[in-house]
């Protein structure tokens, strides 16, 4: 939420990158100089007018070169701006714009006068300036979604982002979508050894599994970066806030945290003299989306518990619009075979106190990035499926309320699929209730939101078995279930004997015609509480065999 420098030692501002587009007569040259040192002019300005606030502490969370980054979760209130400085920044707009009227293809003075439009509040200047920008085609587009993604225009400005990466030169598309400084330091690590091509994988992956909403149609954390990109290429062209020379570590902080939307003032004493530092404050409540695990890793599956929201040291924060508190909605997931397609049956329940007017909106991606969305319900707790083409990579459900800020999420990501052989089982629908049914039809109704099972009430599962020949075959059926959270204390009093020995509980039948739905009820009330394991397993009298699992946690009574 807070930054500021840990350099105080005063630093001269240079002017690094070369300014593109600036006409070669001299004349021509000044002109755009002189907009450029209106500009610095502003910034200092900006920072003898800022309005006191108050340090770290000594706290950080984390270091980037020259910069300390912390966050606390709560938006300081500060005074608003103050008379002098939205004077001096209607004045740097009006020389950005007299440059040009008369130098109109100039990168740089489109990109500054659609940023201090923004800077000023005034979105709707900074959306008309990117409508018009006769500069470099491709940048011209970048600056229409970062005005578009400023308004909470997300398809718009996922549009314009992907427009402006068809027209990128090669080499600038390489390095606008590097997303390095989003990752954990081991997925980072095997990232950067990879060439642009064989990045794209990893890139389609995080997408899609740090997508913060289904409701906005497009993926705002993604156009976030896009506009932290256009925010980048200015302020390595531009003096800034901090008045320090750019760097990597100044890229890498706005790539990871964003830009901030307000700025205080702190004196500080270095080397005998009054030194303020600056500090940027970014939007705030923020959040992690990504998962907290491998998202280079697509061979394992990502459970609801992989993603940490409130993660305070996170590699990457942003804050949607409209947000300010998130949790977790218990929701189950099962995908079934439909032909060429996935049924996915859900059940959830939002039992937070905190929901007026909830929308709750179910959502599904396959690996060809195709969304299917169950249309928005206002049912805090409800079951039902939606149908996509091919196999989902990513499933949720998201349920909103704008009136509180309030965002709650369940999210499940799918390992890439390989061959199952001949036999094939769907996921486990855990169900309420006893009896054996032999539709999914029958059992929906009753499926039980989240993983949370009762001890004392009667629980079933339901599977759909798949190659199953048209005549009919022999299948052995074998049930197990087994404890799967014994930490070292558990294990520790088993081996002494002061706690007895988990054993798994097996069931073994025989199936003469196997139907292709099955559900089957189990008898909990023995067990004790804890975390568990079902696994369901198959075997032909041709060998083929087939196997299915899921994680439940068992409460007492």
């Amino acid at each position: 939420m807070h930054v500021t420098v840990l350099l105080l030692s005063i630093q001269a501002l240079t002017q690094s990158a070369p300014r593109a587009g600036i006409a070669a007569a001299a004349d021509s040259a000044r002109e755009v100089a002189r907009a450029h040192a209106a500009q610095v002019s502003f910034e200092r300005s900006r920072r003898s007018l800022l309005p006191p606030g108050q340090s770290s502490g000594g706290r950080c969370d984390v270091r980037l070169g020259r910069f300390c980054w912390w966050y606390d979760g709560i938006a300081p209130r500060l005074p608003a701006e103050r008379e002098a400085l939205v004077q001096r920044r209607l004045e740097l707009i009006a020389t950005l714009d007299d440059a040009a009227a008369k130098h109109p293809g100039d990168d740089w003075l489109a990109g500054a006068r659609v940023h201090y439009r923004i800077d000023g509040h005034n979105v709707p200047g900074a959306d008309s300036v990117a409508a018009h920008c006769a500069a470099t085609a491709w940048w011209c587009s970048a600056l229409a979604g970062y005005a578009a993604h400023t308004r909470g225009e997300a398809i718009r400005a996922d549009s314009a982002f992907a427009a402006s990466a068809l027209r990128m030169p090669e080499e600038t598309r390489c390095a606008w979508r590097n997303i390095a400084a989003l990752l954990g330091d081991d997925d980072r690590d095997a990232y950067e050894h990879l060439d642009c091509n064989a990045r794209a994988a990893i890139e389609r992956r995080y997408w899609k599994l740090s997508r913060p909403r289904w409701s906005a149609g497009a993926n705002e954390w993604k156009n976030e970066f896009n506009a932290r990109r256009v925010i980048v290429w200015l302020g390595a062209r531009s003096a800034t806030p901090h008045l320090l020379t750019w760097g990597s570590d100044a890229e890498e902080l706005v790539l990871r945290y964003g830009w901030p939307t307000a700025w205080s003032r702190v004196e500080t004493s270095s080397i005998g003299l009054s030194d303020p530092s600056v500090i940027g404050h970014d939007p705030s409540p923020s959040f992690a989306f990504a998962p907290s695990v491998s998202v280079a890793d697509s061979t394992s599956d990502l459970e609801p518990g992989s993603w940490e929201p409130d993660e305070t040291h996170a590699p990457s924060r942003y804050a949607p619009l409209l947000v300010r508190r998130m949790g977790r909605v218990a929701a189950q997931f099962a995908r079934f075979r439909r032909g060429d397609s996935t049924l996915i049956a859900v059940a959830y329940a939002a039992a937070d106190d905190s929901l007026r007017s909830p929308s709750v909106i179910v959502g599904a991606m396959n690996a060809a990035d195709s969304i299917s969305l169950r249309p928005a319900d206002t049912t805090r707790t409800a079951r039902g499926s939606i149908t996509m083409a091919g196999t989902p990579q990513l499933v949720g459900v998201d349920v909103a309320d704008t009136a509180t800020g309030l965002l709650l999420r369940s999210r499940l990501g799918f390992r890439i699929a390989r061959d199952s052989g001949r036999l094939a089982l769907s996921d486990l629908l855990m169900y309420r209730g006893a009896g054996d049914d032999a539709s999914l039809e029958s059992v929906l109704p009753r499926a039980i939101p989240g993983d949370t099972v009762m001890r004392n009430l009667p629980v079933g599962i339901f599977w759909e078995t798949y190659g199953l020949p048209a005549d009919g075959e022999s299948l052995d059926v074998a049930v197990s279930i087994e404890r799967v959270d014994r930490g070292w204390l558990r294990s520790t009093r088993q081996r002494l004997g002061l706690t007895p020995e988990d054993t798994p509980i097996r069931m073994v039948w025989t199936e003469a015609r196997p139907s292709a739905g099955r559900g089957v009820s189990l008898d909990l009330t023995n067990l004790d509480a804890g975390r568990y394991r079902i696994v369901v397993s198959l075997r032909a009298g041709d060998g083929a065999t087939a196997s299915t699992m899921r994680e439940f946690e068992l409460l007492g009574s």
